[in-house]
């Protein structure tokens, strides 16, 4: 029974976390592994951007990023993917065997509605993309395995583990959180001690104690309300109604169907309400939860493999088919679809046009993969790791339609932005309204050079002279 029901779950794992259209933000981190190759060294000033040149770069994912670039080259795309989802695989079985062994029975019946309600309540689609923070997932895995089955941490592991983790993501916070809470919880001051030690090893990066210091920043930071990761949940009812729905549901009843009171439910119940303060925290809570989850459950197995079902086909995988109508309840296996939504054949067009300067204003979306792809950018999901604010806020003045609809203003205040900083050259979504094409169509000093599905090259009349008299 335990080695199908293990099988079945990493299938799962796999099918949930397979994507044919990579994240935006993988573009960026490609060309940040391949700076770091070409150069051999880590970039401490911003290379890419026209809007911030040279501004400082707290780099916190450079090892992430060098070890991606060197991945793509031998695997493509494809094998990110795979790598990506038996990482985040890893981190979910490591958790699922550990509350298999805190229960007095050792029985696996519980281990599948233990994933669903876990995918549920993480929306799990929308962080299981190749980004650097799979990292963080597994080495919480990792951390809350450790303390859940009370295994001697030796310093040299810990100190290991921080340092080298600290170089992947920035989520190396939520470690050092994880640690020092069940330390007060239990009072156990050798833990204490550790966290220290984990703080200390976390400072081995290029950033130093910035690193650490970065979530603090963030706290009640503007970009908070425009970025919907960083948005707290109860701001965006409309895209985050389902998971308040779930934990508001979930967490009550655990509390009812508990074997017994727990100091680590403390820590639980912690991480559960930090997750209320943005959507980049919801997987912590739902992977932190996973052994809990495992203890409560019980019953007949065929029972839950019922309710499993049901739930991982809603849960899991009803995201997967909304987005595609094509998938299906296999792991897809087929070619990646960048061409879909990145601007390929725009920026192969514009490769064999090198008098068209390389300098553009751009929908944030694009960003990454333009400056992959060698363009100097206004705006990208790096985001507050590189750009003041103010870049970010003139950037959604110039391009956002005021209040979701077409207003007569913005094609001036989009001019104004591109004059204001020396834009001649723009890539606007050829039917969509932030940052698209309707915000230069009766503007005479801009003049279409390509067009395709998804997005416009349009070039000012000085450009559009200079070709001619060449």
């Amino acid at each position: 029974m335990k080695w199908p029901l293990a099988l079945l779950l990493l299938w799962v794992c796999l099918g949930a976390c397979y994507q044919h259209i990579p994240s935006a933000d993988l573009w960026w981190l490609l060309a940040d592994g391949r700076l770091i190759s070409q150069t051999g060294h880590i970039p401490q000033q911003d290379p890419f951007s026209w809007s911030a040149p040279a501004a400082p770069w707290h780099n916190d994912q450079w090892l992430c990023a060098w070890l991606a670039y060197k991945l793509y080259e031998i695997a493509g795309l494809e094998g990110l993917q795979l790598v990506k989802a038996l990482t985040i695989s890893a981190a979910f079985g490591l958790l699922l065997d550990t509350g298999r062994r805190l229960r007095s029975d050792g029985q696996p019946g519980w281990l599948a509605p233990a994933l669903a309600i876990s995918l549920l309540g993480a929306e799990g689609r929308s962080f299981f993309d190749v980004r650097a923070y799979i990292f963080t997932y597994l080495g919480l895995a990792c951390l809350w395995r450790w303390l859940q089955l009370r295994k001697q941490l030796h310093p040299l592991a810990v100190f290991g583990l921080f340092a080298v983790w600290a170089n992947l993501h920035g989520g190396v916070s939520a470690g050092i959180l994880l640690l020092g809470l069940t330390g007060l919880v239990r009072r156990d001051r050798k833990l204490l001690a550790m966290t220290g030690l984990a703080g200390l090893a976390a400072c081995c990066n290029p950033s130093g104690i910035w690193l650490l210091l970065h979530p603090l920043r963030l706290l009640g930071s503007p970009w908070g309300r425009y970025l919907n990761e960083w948005a707290p949940l109860w701001r965006r009812p409309d895209l985050f109604g389902s998971c308040l729905l779930a934990m508001s549901l979930w967490i009550p009843c655990g509390m009812m169907l508990r074997p017994r009171w727990h100091r680590d439910d403390l820590v639980l119940l912690f991480f559960a309400l930090f997750t209320l303060t943005g959507w980049r925290h919801i997987p912590l809570y739902a992977l932190l939860a996973l052994p809990r989850w495992c203890q409560h459950l019980r019953g007949p197995a065929w029972v839950w493999q019922v309710c499993a079902a049901a739930l991982l086909l809603w849960s899991g995988f009803k995201p997967l088919s909304l987005a595609d109508p094509k998938q299906t309840l296999t792991i897809p296996v087929g070619p990646n679809q960048e061409f879909q939504v990145f601007p390929v054949e725009a920026c192969n067009w514009l490769a064999d046009h090198p008098e068209i300067p390389r300098k553009l204003a751009h929908p944030y979306g694009l960003g990454g993969y333009l400056l992959w792809r060698g363009y100097q950018v206004g705006i990208d999901g790096r985001a507050v790791q590189v750009y003041p604010f103010e870049c970010y806020r003139n950037y959604l003045a110039a391009v956002l339609p005021y209040a979701g609809k077409v207003d007569d203003q913005a094609p001036a205040r989009f001019d104004a932005y591109c004059l204001q900083n020396n834009l001649q050259v723009a890539m606007l979504f050829t039917h969509q309204k932030e940052a698209g094409l309707w915000l230069v169509q009766d503007n005479k000093r801009w003049r279409p050079v390509y067009a395709d599905d998804l997005v416009t090259l349009v070039v000012t009349e000085e450009v559009l002279s200079g070709r001619r008299s060449q």
